[in-house]
This record gives structure tokens, C-alpha cells and sequence, in this order.
């Protein structure tokens, strides 16, 4: 049985390949996750499992940057939590696992993640330029794959860029980075272009759900701001009341729980956080300036159609036109 090459099915061919790809760079950065980051370093995983223990058993020390005498014990000294305090709501049940088993499911929930991923940048995607549609899936689902020889996995020094940053390591596998360090930032991918999907779909209540707990690095959220607007702008009042709601409802609380707001705030202010960037977090970067330059680019594309049928017409109805028929 012969499959049809059309244009969805050369970019769902785009997706399997990337998927498949996607697959081997989990394979190489999986067996990294049971070992520290350095040996005084625990990895970045360490810093959403003990926000979340803080939660429970210190709530004022959710944001300290270091170990505590008290704290949960972890190889390694623990990442700062850095996120707004409603991502501690869903990553909270993780902490019915120990530390490592809670890293690996985290870990493979990520992995897993890229299949509604894949569902998502295809309806993004099936209706564009074909070749501009499976540059952005891959960017999307895969991410530049350049790789230095200066870089080395195992070590931290490959991990640290600044967004100015146009050197070679800057276009590095992030991919491989997020899963060795079980960040959350491949999550945040799937997220954010869910958010976009459903605001593309006429679905602003579960854009903005989507949007609410994809947001909790404010930096990428950002970023992806003017394309939701686009993308549900004959539902605007909808998805910016319910994305206010829910972002209210989810985060307020913590405000009025030891602190836990206020001690956000006052770390977004004097931390470093805002000018630092590391590759794993260019994954949803990467994702969303790709897919908004190619909404951008399909706009201009249908302007410039419907003036030249415009055109068209307004030569067939010139008089000169009438009075040869």
C-alpha cells in the first residue's frame, strides 16, 4: 500500500524523523541522570523536588539558594528554585517518590510530553509553506543540533550562556542538556505551544490553563505573549480574564503562606536570574520565535495574495476592460 506524498504527509514524515531523533538524544542523557551534576552539584531536577519539600516542611526557605541543616538529603547541594510558586502545585505529588525515582519519572514524563508536542506544532504547521513548516518542526521538536568539540557533557561549564551569546555553543543540543539535567523547561515547550494550539483552535479557556502553568519561567513567557494575543484575538476577553483567574487563584495563595510570594518577588528583583540563560532553557525559545516567525510570515503571504486578486479584479472591471466585452 502506497502512502500519498502530500504536504502533511512529508511534514508528519518531518515529525517521525524528529521524534525518532528526539529519542536517541534521551537515550544518551538518561543514564546521566543517576549521578550528580558535579560533584558538589546536584542537578537542576534537585531544585523543583526540594521547593517542593520546602513547601511542606519550610515554607519560608522555598527560594534559599544553598542546603539547609534540615533539608531533604541530596547528593549534592540542591539547584535554587528560581520559578513563580504555582509550578510547586503540580510538582508537588512527586514528592510520594524518593529523589531518584521521582527524577527518572519526571524525566520519562518529559520524553513522553513530545507526543502531544508533535500533535500540537502539526496542526500549527499543516496548512504553511511546506519547507518553512519542517524547519519549524524541528526546530520545535528537536532544536539545533550543532555540536562543539570544545563542549563536554559530563562537566558544567558547557551549560552557562548569556542570551547575547552568538558562539557556536549557543546553537548546542538543548535537548540533551534538559534531559541530563531533568529541566523542566522541555515541559515548558509543550506547554506554551499547547497554549498557542488551543488559542489557534478557538479554545481561550485552555489556552490560558495551558499558558498558567507553561509560565513559570516569566522570561519565555514573554515571548510568547504576541503570538497567543494573535492567535485568540476573536476570543480575547476570554483568554486574558481567564489567564488573569487562574493565574490569581494559583499564585495568590502563596503570597499569604509564609511568604512564599514576597520571597519571589524579591528574588526576581535582586537575583541574576533575568540576564541569565542557559541552553536548556532555549528549548521553548527556540520554539516560539520559530513558530512566530512563520505565523508572521504566512500573514504577509496572504496579504500579498489577497492584493494581487484585488488587483486582479479592479483591472477586469476598468472600463476600458467593460467596453471591450
Amino acid at each position: 500500500m502506497k502512502i500519498p506524498l502530500t504536504k502533511k504527509t512529508a511534514i508528519v514524515a518531518v515529525i517521525v524523523l524528529a521524534l525518532v531523533l528526539n529519542f536517541s538524544i534521551f537515550v544518551k542523557a538518561y543514564p546521566l541522570t543517576f549521578s550528580p551534576q558535579t560533584e558538589t552539584l546536584a542537578r537542576d531536577f534537585s531544585a523543583y523536588y526540594m521547593g517542593a519539600w520546602r513547601l511542606f516542611n519550610n515554607p519560608s526557605q522555598v527560594y534559599y539558594d544553598g542546603s539547609l541543616p534540615n533539608d531533604y538529603p541530596i547528593i549534592g547541594a540542591p539547584q535554587p528554585f528560581k520559578y513563580i510558586p504555582n509550578f510547586l502545585i503540580w510538582f508537588s505529588p512527586f514528592l510520594a517518590l524518593d529523589y531518584q525515582n521521582a527524577l527518572s519519572i519526571f524525566d520519562i514524563i518529559q520524553f513522553l510530553s513530545m507526543i502531544p508536542l508533535a500533535f500540537f506544532v502539526y496542526k500549527l504547521v499543516k496548512d504553511k509553506n511546506l519547507f518553512l513548516s519542517a524547519a519549524v518542526v524541528l526546530i520545535v521538536l528537536l532544536q539545533p543540533i550543532l555540536i562543539s568539540p570544545s563542549i563536554a557533557y559530563d562537566g558544567a561549564n558547557f551549560l552557562h550562556y548569556r542570551m547575547i551569546s552568538l558562539s557556536i555553543q549557543t546553537f548546542s543540543p538543548s535537548y540533551l542538556c534538559g534531559y541530563t539535567l531533568a529541566n523542566a523547561h522541555v515541559l515548558q515547550n509543550m506547554l506554551l505551544v499547547g497554549a498557542l494550539y488551543f488559542g489557534f483552535t478557538k479554545k481561550p479557556w485552555l489556552s490560558a490553563l495551558f499558558f498558567t502553568f507553561g509560565a513559570f519561567d516569566p522570561r519565555i513567557t514573554l515571548v510568547a505573549v504576541p503570538l497567543l494575543l494573535w492567535y485568540n484575538r476573536q476570543s480575547l476577553p476570554k483568554f486574558v480574564g481567564g489567564t488573569a483567574v487562574l493565574l490569581t487563584a494559583t499564585n495568590l495563595p502563596f503570597f499569604l503562606y509564609s511568604g512564599i510570594g514576597e520571597s519571589f518577588m524579591q528574588m526576581v528583583v535582586t537575583g541574576s536570574v533575568v540576564s541569565q540563560m542557559y541552553l536548556y532553557e532555549y528549548i521553548p525559545l527556540y520554539a516560539i520565535v520559530a513558530l512566530t516567525i512563520l505565523e508572521v510570515v504566512t500573514i504577509l503571504n496572504n496579504k500579498r495574495k489577497e492584493n494581487n486578486t484585488k488587483a486582479q479584479l479592479t483591472i477586469k472591471r476598468t472600463p476600458e476592460n467593460m467596453m471591450i466585452k
